[in-house]
């Protein structure tokens, strides 16, 4: 269940954004469930009791801002997704320092629909790399993110699994015939007999020359491509793009 929480002092806006937010994560999905506040400290309320997972956050508002509402989620360690509407562009700036997965702007009226769309669109993308992996490497099961895999190499009988911000990759026992068809639906591109890549650490796809480099723990690193997953990549790594950026 995706629990949303939308919060704005204008009672109009408000019934506008719900029936916009809902139309966006309807096209994904049936379980979720919104919330609607105009008094953001009901809102946070309700969050202690059983937090949000995403909010959809009007900035100026009287009492308590959707700032100082995300700087007590910050505080909190919330891991909630933080999403600012407002008419003040000129605070788009400010909004970086509450680490906001994105930020709308209400005006002009007739896009905000069309906007607040393309954000659950991204925010759906990003999310089910959210979910959890048990990786059994023989010794003792390890809990990983699937957004922390990087990449899967295939090494005879075995998978490496290499993950973000760690030395030695986790080697299990596998087929990455199989593993592409798991991988597949959380943002994963087989590129080569031997490799599956995230496709959040593509840097460049080089089709020419047949090689795709990705940011591997801060560095540049080139990963080969077979020539019959070429169009292949660079579509899919194309279409990613334009749905996340």
């Amino acid at each position: 269940m995706i629990k949303v929480a939308i919060c704005d002092d204008n009672e109009l806006t408000l019934v506008s954004v719900k029936e916009y937010v809902d139309k966006g994560f309807s096209a994904y999905t049936d379980d979720y469930s919104i919330n609607s506040y105009t008094n953001g400290q009901l809102m946070l309320q309700d969050n202690e009791q059983t937090p949000f997972d995403v909010m959809f956050l009007d900035i100026d508002m009287p009492e308590i801002s959707g700032f100082d509402i995300a700087k007590k989620l910050r505080s909190d360690f919330s891991r909630c997704f933080i999403i600012f509407i407002t008419s003040h562009s000129n605070l788009v700036y400010k909004s970086f320092d509450f680490q906001p997965f994105n930020f709308i702007q209400k005006d002009p009226p007739e896009s905000l629909c069309e906007n607040i769309g393309s954000v659950i669109a991204k925010l759906m993308e990003h999310m089910k790399q959210n979910e959890k992996i048990i990786i059994d490497n023989g010794s003792k099961p390890i809990v990983v993110y699937y957004h922390n895999i990087i990449y899967v190499e295939s090494d005879k009988h075995y998978l490496k699994h290499f993950i973000q911000n760690q030395e030695s990759p986790l080697l299990v026992r596998g087929s990455i015939n199989d593993k592409e068809t798991e991988f597949e639906k959380y943002g994963f591109i087989r590129i080569h007999r031997k490799f599956i890549v995230n496709l959040k650490f593509i840097n460049f796809v080089d089709v020419k020359i047949g090689k795709v480099y990705i940011n591997y723990n801060g560095t540049r690193k080139s990963l080969p491509m077979g020539n019959s997953y070429r169009d292949n990549v660079e579509k899919k790594y194309t279409e990613y793009l334009r749905d996340t950026l």
